[in-house]
């Protein structure tokens, strides 16, 4: 009887352990930075930073398609910068490419590595997933890194800070990393 008992209060203390609920991760580090992507438009080639290289047009690498620009890719070698001002010495570079890939809104897919720099960061974060450029903030996956970011992982949350036409954009992203080595 006394095994028994002893059973059963183990498999209860069991039970109302594995019932609580979680407690949600914090992050092990935290970092922001900007990245500021200048497409080449045919008349901009000193400060371009970013290129169509596939366009629905053809030859036309220097307009994005009319509709949702679905099926443009661009790579791009973007300035990292701590803060929003474009002219800002650069801590790294955002290096990658995005596919504008749906018909009915304005979505592209990243994949991009920032290869940073610095004082305070050596080493490179690398990320990919979908942009639904529409909503004000996007997640897309933190997928490694190397150097001051070895085999870090987390959610990177993309704001667009700024656009001007189809020519400019800022980006504000915020990485969470939830493993850090």
């Amino acid at each position: 009887m006394g095994a028994k008992l002893s059973l059963f209060a183990f498999l209860m203390f069991f039970a109302l352990c594995s019932a609580s609920p979680r407690k949600p991760y914090a992050p092990c580090k935290n970092l922001v930075l900007y990245f500021h992507d200048v497409i080449y438009n045919g008349e901009n080639a000193a400060n371009a930073t970013s290129a169509i290289v596939a366009a629905p047009q053809g030859a036309n690498l220097t307009k994005l398609a009319p509709q949702f620009h679905f099926g443009n890719i661009a790579v791009f070698d973007d300035p990292i910068t701590l803060d929003n001002n474009f002219h800002s010495k650069p801590v790294g570079r955002a290096q990658g490419f995005y596919i504008y890939d749906t018909k009915n809104t304005f979505t592209s897919w990243f994949g991009f590595t920032f290869v940073l720099n610095s004082t305070e960061h050596q080493g490179t974060i690398t990320f990919a997933g979908t942009d639904p450029i529409l909503q004000k903030s996007r997640d897309v996956s933190v997928t490694g890194g190397t150097g001051d970011f070895f085999m870090h992982r987390g959610i990177a949350t993309l704001m667009t800070d700024a656009f001007e036409s189809e020519v400019y954009f800022r980006l504000r992203v915020d990485i969470k990393f939830y493993e850090c080595w």
